[in-house]
């Protein structure tokens, strides 16, 4: 296969400085694993802070609400008393304001955080001291013998009235703003538990992203290669796009495999062109024997009369020998010319031209099979970007197969057009065969792949003309018709000026 290799830089050339990885795809799994760690780590730790402050909140409620109800029964004590008169409900209601006292200390630092200081702490239990000091009076007036010593109950119990109802109002007022200090717990922690659920997602999506392009990008790149391989494009992948350091490797053996592969692929050119060298053997023999015999005839013409012959007769007879080595020469000439492995050099080129000097390459073989050959190439088409000797191989091939094809003789017919769209140039080569197997027709353009019987073919022409006109961006397609003949049908694009 002919390729355009030295057109393009090499990706190992010593000239070219290739770009260092910046990183490693392992140490890039481990930083987004440890990224998504911190992350619930965070919202572990704000989610513990919360839960243990409800906790905490709810304990200070509880603490509250004994210190209310406990509150509430000296009340209702310290009320049944003033409305029935009843001695022991006063004793109640000592007895209640003591456990209230004993549950305040009890619980002081609750209760500080409570009170939110500890003057509030000071001046609760000043209160508390004051209100049980005055049910003890109160105990005491009533208690006398004396009625005198009733009066001043009205003014005790207005007081008592007054600083009960106090310590009532601020328990409960301790109660509910920890009820309130509780739902803004819960609406925090719900805010955070949703804010939680968007962040993981959005880091769950961002991550499968960033990885998926980390491994992805590489094997798109790869994978576009071989694509390219089957197109006959032996394009290498350049590692400076690379930034993965795992995947340099890999890129380097995969470059090494596609330059083996492109030089396989001119080794199965060249064993084509072997191959068809010995086909047209026969034929260039023949070709060879006509010029050389004659220069034989000549020079012993030449030889025995040369001393009855006038100097005009001996030139006319050297031209006629000179005549002919030339006609040898160029039958040599072309085909070393054809069998030389190079470099191939795209450039404009003629289609007729490549043709007509195809034809002569077979104009022996043509003459032995019987078959005519026609060109029909219009004298203005277009020329193509490609190069002279992979598509003289190419039409060679087509020949040569259609003069097998036709044992007994018939036409060869090779024309040109413009496609309908102006944008490429349509070359037929038809023949007037046996045609091929319709079962055969997929199976053509594979390597190796022969309906000939050995020593007729090797099954590498088809598949490297081919290979050839893919190399040149274009595309060949087969119709056959059995006993009646076969068309393949080339396009080139068009040589843009």
């Amino acid at each position: 296969m002919f390729t355009t290799r030295m057109m393009r830089p090499s990706i190992h050339s010593e000239h070219m400085p290739v770009k260092k990885a910046t990183f490693k795809i392992r140490r890039k799994i481990i930083l987004a694993f440890l990224f998504c760690l911190l992350g619930v780590l965070f919202f572990a730790v704000l989610s513990f802070q919360v839960h243990r402050e409800i906790g905490r909140r709810l304990k200070l409620v509880e603490v509250a609400d004994d210190l209310l109800n406990n509150i509430l029964e000296v009340r209702r004590f310290e009320k049944n008393f003033f409305l029935y008169g009843q001695q022991g409900s006063l004793d109640d209601a000592l007895s209640y304001a003591d456990r209230v006292e004993r549950l305040y200390l009890r619980h002081q630092e609750d209760v500080q955080a409570l009170a939110r200081g500890g003057a509030g702490k000071e001046t609760f239990l000043q209160t508390l001291a004051r209100y049980k000091t005055l049910l003890s009076t109160l105990k005491t007036q009533t208690g006398a013998a004396e009625p005198a010593a009733a009066a001043p109950i009205h003014s005790v119990e207005d007081e008592l009235r007054t600083i009960g109802q106090n310590l009532l109002d601020r328990t409960a007022a301790w109660a509910k703003e920890e009820r309130v200090q509780i739902e803004k717990l819960f609406k925090r922690a719900m805010y955070l538990f949703t804010l939680s659920i968007f962040f993981f997602l959005g880091l769950g999506v961002f991550v499968a992203f960033y990885l998926s392009r980390m491994f992805t990008t590489p094997l798109i790149q790869m994978q576009q290669a071989m694509e390219k391989i089957a197109q006959e494009d032996f394009t290498p992948i350049s590692e400076a796009d690379c930034r993965s350091e795992e995947f340099i490797p890999l890129f380097r053996a995969f470059n090494t495999m596609i330059q083996e592969l492109e030089r396989r692929q001119e080794q199965l050119a060249q064993a084509w062109k072997i191959s068809a060298i010995g086909t047209l053997t026969s034929g260039i023999a023949h070709e060879l024997n006509n010029p050389v015999n004659n220069i034989v005839l000549t020079a012993e013409a030449l030889q025995e009369d040369f001393d009855s012959l006038d100097k005009e007769e001996a030139l006319g007879m050297i031209n006629d020998i000179m005549v002919q080595s030339q006609r040898a020469s160029d039958i040599i000439k072309n085909l070393l010319d054809f069998s030389r492995s190079e470099r191939p050099e795209m450039a404009p080129v003629d289609i007729d031209l490549i043709v007509r000097d195809t034809l002569k390459l077979v104009r022996n073989q043509l003459l032995l099979s019987g078959v005519e050959a026609q060109v029909d190439i219009p004298e203005d088409a277009p020329k193509i970007l490609g190069e002279y000797k992979s598509l003289q191989q190419v039409f060679l091939n087509l020949c040569v197969n259609a003069i097998q094809a036709m044992p007994k003789g018939g036409g060869l017919y090779v024309r040109a057009h413009i496609d309908a769209d102006g944008q490429q140039l349509v070359v037929e080569v038809q023949d007037e065969g046996i045609g091929i197997d319709p079962k055969n027709l997929p199976q053509i353009f594979d390597p190796f792949f022969t309906t000939k019987e050995v020593g007729r073919g090797t099954g590498l022409g088809l598949s490297v003309a081919y290979g050839i006109i893919k190399k040149h961006g274009g595309s060949i397609q087969v119709q056959s018709e059995k006993g009646v003949g076969t068309t393949f049908s080339i396009r080139f694009p068009i040589l843009r000026t």
